[in-house]
């Protein structure tokens, strides 16, 4: 406050007016709240004498929080004297009669913060709410000297109050998020959140979960060995159009043909000594009785010719089929021995495929035929792919990367684009709907029964 000894009372009331007028012109002035926090406890120094300046808001939550403080650019939360100060606000001045502008000293306040008021030398506080036209505290003002307060600095205090009231909660709510209107005070807006979580967790939704998926032909033709023996030569490479009856690949036929070349010796054999015995017959009765088993020789012999003469056909395999020969490097079959029956490659049609995914035990819902399937494949991620599920498998099996999941097949309805066997990607398949709450909380339900045994 401004105090000239030479001036006479009315000159003095003169100037302490002019001064108020001045101020309150200011605050009205300020067009941002950081703008009238800094105005409010910085320049209120003018009017009245002070050491420190406070200015404090109520929060939507109900609790305050310390906005500005006098010599400081932005006050941090975390110093020692903010925390102090926070704490006096929150459980000691708001709790009480904070309506009204009063003056305090350490003996008036809890005696579990009188220690600290007195080690940092707050001495004689001075509190001043700030109230709304409507009502409403929105924060309020904390003056600290060591000088006791007048009446007359605690009526200017009152006045000054009333204009940065008026004057915070125009700009408070120029400021004001939408959902501070839905309602005021800590009750209500908890019961406002409680409103739309509940609302929120009833909303029906799409039960859906997300699988591992691979484009696979729809059924193929599967070209497996046809004897036991080592693979050669193939004729063909990975993914090459072939067509019915095109030579695919052939087995070594070495001992085979070996064989093959021993029978017929044999069966020479037979035929000669066959013949020799019918010649004799006609003279030599013991000749005639060997005749009938020469010929059952002769006949065993040529079993034996055709059925190498067979196998030796079945080393070299063709396709059945038009299609495309899916299978991998040609390298990893060369001279590997393999069995009757087992899978050398397949031959498939490119325009007939499906989409075969690998739904994991653990995310496992209730399908139903014909649910509804997106492929998202790697190669295109923002293209999905919609699908219908065709079947569903009752028993998991063992995936090549050690875990149990159930084999769905889902037939493709986009047909303007067909993507290339063996792209992968993943598949997010649709259930029925079900509520929000059951859908963010069935994993960690199921998770919770396992762990609890019921």
């Amino acid at each position: 406050m401004v105090a000239i000894l030479t001036m006479t009372p009315a000159e003095q009331q003169l100037l302490l007016l002019s001064t108020l007028i001045q101020l309150e012109k200011r605050i009205r002035q300020t067009q941002t709240l950081a703008e009238f926090a800094f105005a409010a406890v910085n320049e209120t120094l003018r009017l009245i004498r002070y050491r420190q300046g406070i200015l404090w808001e109520m929060k939507l939550t109900g609790k305050p929080g310390i906005e500005a403080v006098s010599g400081v650019d932005k006050p941090e939360k975390n110093a020692p004297f903010i925390v102090y100060l926070y704490d006096l606000i929150e459980k000691t001045l708001t709790t009480s009669d904070s309506r009204k502008i009063i003056s305090l000293k350490k003996e008036d306040i809890d005696k579990r913060f009188q220690d600290g008021w007195q080690e940092w030398g707050i001495g004689v506080l001075l509190w001043c709410p700030l109230i709304s036209p409507a009502g409403e505290i929105q924060g309020g003002l904390v003056f600290i000297r060591a000088e006791a307060w007048n009446e007359a600095e605690i009526a200017l205090a009152e006045r000054l109050s009333e204009a940065y009231a008026y004057t915070w909660d125009a700009l408070r709510q120029r400021k004001q998020p939408w959902y501070s209107q839905l309602g005021k005070g800590k009750k209500t807006l908890r019961l406002w959140g409680l409103f739309f979580f509940v609302l929120f967790m009833i909303l029906p939704i799409r039960l859906s979960v997300l699988a591992p998926v691979e484009i696979v032909p729809y059924n193929d033709i599967i070209v497996s060995s046809p004897i036991d023996g080592v693979i050669r030569r193939f004729f063909i490479s990975p993914n090459d159009a072939v067509k019915k009856g095109q030579s695919l690949f052939r087995l070594d036929d070495t001992a085979i043909r070996n064989e093959y070349e021993v029978s017929k010796k044999s069966m020479s054999v037979a035929q000669t000594e066959h013949l020799r015995a019918v010649n004799k017959a006609f003279a030599d009765e013991k000749s005639r009785e060997s005749v009938m088993l020469l010929e059952a020789q002769i006949r065993e012999k040529t079993a034996e010719v055709n059925y190498m003469a067979e196998l030796l056909e079945r080393c070299e395999v063709r396709a059945e089929t038009d299609g495309l020969a899916v299978f991998g490097d040609v390298n990893d079959w060369l001279g590997k021995p393999v069995v009757v029956g087992e899978k050398i490659m397949s031959i498939a049609n490119p325009k007939s495929i499906e989409a075969e995914i690998r739904l994991p035990v653990g995310d496992a819902i209730n399908l139903e035929e014909g649910a509804e399937v997106l492929v998202f494949l790697n190669v295109e991620p923002d293209r999905p792919l919609t699908a219908k599920l065709r079947r569903a498998a009752y028993e998991a099996q063992l995936t090549p990367e050690g875990s149990l999941a159930f084999r769905l097949k889902a037939s493709l309805i986009s047909k303007d684009r067909l993507p290339r066997i063996g792209l992968r990607g993943t598949a997010k398949i649709y259930g029925k709907q079900v509520l929000m709450f059951y859908y963010l909380l069935r994993r960690p339900l199921a998770t919770f029964r396992q762990y609890m045994g019921f």
